[in-house]
């Protein structure tokens, strides 16, 4: 049972365009089972966006004057008025590239581009709010096992269904953390 429990650290580091993947034990309401990609990171601050929290809802019915029907994503438990985007297009003026070929930020054009599917294979998704660590705090829950943290890819952020994000975030750290997909997704049900 000890073997089964253990945790087994990767040695990345958190840094923008890596994914932290929460570690199943850790039964957080917020974050279990979530995948989170680090979209800045300094001393002072860590952001990042929830890829498999998917909202009820569509961007539309979210955010004023936008006119896409997709649904919209749970970025993380702060700033729930403020919106963020991820991306393939990489002429968008007002972003940055966060990983080969994965972008955050939007700007008008873009948005027009995207409610006219003008560009077929672009991929998209659109959060409200995002989550965020004080200086130390990510680390700590590192150490403390709530999170192990691995490279991100375009495959996983912008095309894998939301459904299947932890599981294949999981499946790509490889066979030491096989077990966690035999986990249930509340472990007091077991």
């Amino acid at each position: 049972m000890r073997q089964l429990l253990h945790v087994q650290p990767t040695l990345l580091k958190p840094a923008m365009g890596r994914i932290l993947i929460s570690v199943p034990y850790y039964n957080d309401p917020f974050f279990n089972r979530s995948v989170v990609l680090i979209v800045d990171k300094d001393e002072e601050n860590c952001v990042g966006l929830i890829l498999n929290q998917e909202l009820n809802c569509t961007v539309r019915q979210a955010v004023t004057g936008v006119q896409i029907d997709i649904p919209v994503f749970a970025g993380g438990p702060v700033m729930h008025d403020s919106a963020f985007a991820l991306h393939n297009f990489k002429n968008c003026k007002r972003s940055e590239e966060i990983l080969p070929h994965v972008f955050t930020g939007y700007d008008e054009i873009l948005l027009a581009i995207f409610e006219h599917n003008a560009i077929p294979k672009m991929d998209f998704k659109f959060f409200i709010g995002y989550s965020g660590w004080s200086p130390g705090q990510l680390e700590d829950e590192i150490k403390r096992k709530m999170w192990v943290v691995a490279e991100g890819n375009e495959k996983l952020v912008l095309k894998t269904p939301t459904t299947k994000v932890w599981e294949n975030a999981v499946k790509s750290l490889g066979k030491d953390y096989a077990h966690w997909l035999e986990v249930p997704k509340n472990i007091y049900d077991n």
